[in-house]
């Protein structure tokens, strides 16, 4: 019999019910509760795996909605979880695995008894550091430093929100606080500390940050999204500080997510509202004199909280690093939710960003042997310029406009069933006055300037359900459903161009400004539409076997390249759990690429190609432990071969291989020690089409890659020191191997201080990119551009 509490801290029993309005969060007396105890013990004890898609929320619905799903009493009082939020359940979990995962960050444990379980407090651990309380929302439950930066699930393209470890495909989930500890930016910033990324271009030097996973460029139409729908964002940066979350799909997703290159996908996850009011305000200044300010509010109200919001207003402009370069960056973003019923939620949201850049941002810059525009055969690269000096005239820039709209209807219909309904539309116009040069060994260049303007609308929309149902002893979890989507492309029918004058890149000469100017947007010039519909069945063989099986038939219509082609896309999996914390796993999958699109730097700029199919293998293991986790993948990946011939002419013709091995780790290695690190070893070469490229390495492709970064909080204060580095391998510029670029290593460094003023927690940042000022280049479609030079960032966040 349990002794007294006081008032408000009775303690109350979550135990397996029907559903009913009486019961939305599953509570019932302790009378009930101990009635069924003489039940709960034998239920517990069996802990036989089962699959679960709890969603986030307050941490006392899910703990609800998991006794009631897995069969067992669990004891707590309710002080105990208030204000705490879970991220949610998704996944293969035995009965104490799953409660382990409900409760990761909260300090709490489900410690079972012969009545089932009961709630307690995890015991503090010895000479741990004592940092300034605040109050947990469903962004600090996991992926904080605490955890490593770990998350334990993330959306998997038509499969829904799955279990990390569970999941045979290659995933890392880039958590709000690594963003903010990093003060990411940018999708270059984001993805640095993964080994498989390559930086192609950054959002100053470049027109936009372009990446490569697994040695093959993301999708310039369909390789972004946001919360798993389509946004066209080529050649323009997305907002991070509008993002829960970055989440990098590596390898062909095909059935996944529809037609996009096989190197992967990234998927952005929106901020949406916070269960408690919150209220941050985060200000930023950089060495070279950029001033960001950010505001980040969110909440609930109404009766039972029914509505929430969650508002993001960024501000920044000053000088950037580039010399003479400035920058004015404008967004805001606002998502709500009305939560209909208990089982019924509509939300919507929508972003607006306005980005300007001027004296930096260029088209690249060509290494050839006269230095005279033209000339596009690859010849000996000059040395790195350092990234703070302008090559490109002053009166050069770049500036784009950006919305995005997206809603969805997410209806819970019964137990291990749901229908989601699901819209997103983008727009995004850009105004390029853009440099371009062409160089030799020695720096004699010849600079070109072009100016238009171009208009991209696209709009997707998707139906899914998922839902579980068992065949004996076999537990089935399916997801099928259907998806349309169009992308549009506008230009203007009156674009300029100049050659501005030649020099030495080492001494440049100014050249006039020749005031080039485009007309509105007045000509469309392409129109694609893709239509697919799929389904899959994940089958749970017991308790340690899963098997995948998904097919998408998709149809992508091109009306001005003139094509009309349908494919199949399927996926096959196994995963095996021969223990409770290893996954072993194997997969292929099939992926169809819209067909290449001509980057702007070539001659036959924006033209587009017919559908390529490829296909990847992959096998791997993934632990997860207590405070740690580790990823191994052996893939191997064919797809049609694409390059830029020594006329300047990008070609779509032949196949290529790319055989890599992905190793990845994430640990909490003692109160002050958290360590990330990863590793990307790469075979790429040229198998099938001209006979001359035949054996060749894929340009832009390092055959290694590595990427680390450790953080040391000293004891007994609220200091942290952080630091980072890169390790890029050696690529080729060409396809034909000709001209190569070295290797480089760059660090990084940093610290934050935690305190609180009041009842408001503060946290300071500091943090130097590229510490030893390193000159490199980087390198896409035959052209290169300048790398980021040493960068010192220093923030003030206010947590209210």
């Amino acid at each position: 019999m349990h002794k007294p509490y006081p008032a408000g801290s009775r303690r109350r029993f979550l135990f397996p019910s029907p559903r009913s309005a009486g019961a939305a969060w599953g509570l019932r007396l302790a009378l009930a509760g101990l009635a069924c105890a003489a039940i709960a013990p034998a239920q517990a004890q069996q802990q036989s795996r089962q699959q679960y898609d709890i969603p986030a929320g307050p941490l006392m619905d899910a703990l609800s909605r998991y006794a009631q799903e897995s069969g067992v009493v669990l004891s707590l009082m309710a002080d105990q979880v208030a204000n705490l939020q879970s991220r949610g359940l998704h996944g293969s979990y035995g009965v104490d695995e799953g409660f382990a995962a409900l409760l990761s960050g909260t300090g709490l444990d489900a410690r079972r008894g012969e009545s089932g379980y009961t709630l307690v407090a995890r015991p503090a651990v010895k000479g741990a550091t004592e940092l300034p309380a605040v109050t947990v929302t469903g962004s600090q439950l996991e992926g904080g430093a605490d955890q490593a930066y770990r998350a334990s699930s993330a959306s998997v393209g038509v499969l829904g929100q799955r279990s990390l470890k569970d999941t045979p495909y290659s995933i890392d989930v880039i958590t709000r606080d690594l963003l903010d500890n990093r003060q990411a930016t940018s999708l270059t910033d984001a993805l640095k500390g993964d080994a498989s990324v390559s930086m192609l271009a950054n959002d100053i030097s470049g027109l936009a940050s372009q990446v490569s996973v697994r040695g093959i460029g993301l999708d310039l139409v369909n390789g972004r999204k946001i919360d798993g729908l389509n946004v066209f964002s080529w050649s323009s940066e997305l907002p991070l500080e509008h993002f829960e979350s970055v989440q990098i799909l590596k390898g062909a997703t095909g059935f996944l997510y529809g037609f996009a290159q096989p190197g992967g996908v990234v998927n952005y996850v929106s901020k949406r509202p916070t269960a408690e009011t919150r209220l941050a305000l985060t200000t930023q200044v950089t060495d070279s004199g950029t001033v960001l300010l950010h505001g980040d509010a969110g909440g609930r109200f109404g009766g039972e909280d029914r509505f929430g919001y969650r508002v993001n207003l960024v501000d920044e402009q000053g000088d950037t690093y580039v010399d003479g370069g400035s920058i004015r960056r404008r967004s805001g973003s606002i998502a709500l939710d009305w939560r209909i019923t208990p089982d019924l939620v509509w939300s919507v949201d929508a972003l607006r960003q306005d980005r300007k850049v001027k004296g930096s941002a260029g088209w690249g810059l060509y290494p050839n042997a006269s230095g005279q525009t033209g000339d596009y055969a690859p010849a000996a690269v000059l040395d790195p310029i350092k990234g703070n000096k302008p090559i490109y005239s002053p009166f050069t820039g770049y500036e784009t406009k950006s919305d995005t709209i997206g809603t969805d209807l997410a209806w819970h219909v019964a137990p291990k069933w749901d229908v989601k309904l699901a819209y997103r539309q983008s727009k995004m116009d850009r105004i390029y006055e853009n440099g371009a040069l062409y160089a030799n060994a020695q720096g004699d260049y010849t600079e070109e300037m072009y100016a238009g303007t171009d208009r991209y609308k696209t709009a997707e929309s998707q139906a899914l359900v998922t839902g579980g149902f068992a065949t004996g002893p076999i537990e089935h979890e399916i997801a099928l459903g259907a998806s349309y989507g169009k992308t549009r492309g506008y230009t203007s029918s009156v674009s300029g161009y100049e050659v501005l004058g030649s020099g030495n890149i080492y001494h440049p000469p100014r050249f006039a400004n020749p005031h080039l100017h485009a007309a509105p947007v007045d000509t469309q010039t392409s129109e694609v539409t893709q239509r697919s519909v799929f389904a899959s069945d994940t089958l749970h063989l017991g308790q340690d076997w899963d098997l995948i099986a998904g097919l998408r038939r998709s149809n992508i219509k091109d009306r001005y390249a003139g094509y009309d082609s349908s494919a199949l896309s399927p996926t096959y999996a196994l995963v095996f759990r021969p223990l409770s914390r290893l996954s072993l796993y194997g997969s292929y999958i099939e992926s169809l690429e819209q067909g290449a699109i001509a980057p702007i730097s070539a001659a036959n700029a924006y033209q587009s190609f017919p559908p390529l199919k490829s296909r990847q293998v992959e096998v791997g293991a993934k632990l997860d432990g207590e405070d740690w986790s580790a990823t191994a993948a052996l893939f191997q990946i064919t797809r049609g071969l694409t390059y830029t011939d020594a006329n300047n002419v990008f070609t779509q013709d032949g196949r290529s291989r790319y055989d890599g091995l992905e190793l990845s780790g994430k640990a909490r290695l003692s109160r002050q020690w958290v360590v990330n690190a990863s590793a990307l070893f790469l075979r790429s070469k040229v198998t099938q089409g001209v006979a001359d490229l035949i054996g060749n390495r894929i340009d832009g492709v390092p055959r290694q890659q590595f990427a680390a970064y450790a953080e040391y909080t000293i004891p007994d204060t609220q200091w942290t020191l952080t630091a980072g580095g890169q390790y890029y391998g050696s690529r080729f510029v060409d396809a034909g191997n000709t001209v190569s670029l070295p290797s480089y290593t760059l660090f990084d460094a940093g610290a934050r201080y935690v305190t609180r003023l009041g009842a408001t927690r503060v946290t300071v940042r500091l943090n130097v990119d590229n510490l030893a000022n390193k000159a490199y280049w980087m390198t896409s479609a035959g052209t290169l551009l300048q790398g980021m030079p040493r960068v010192a960032k220093l923030s003030a966040q206010f947590e209210y």
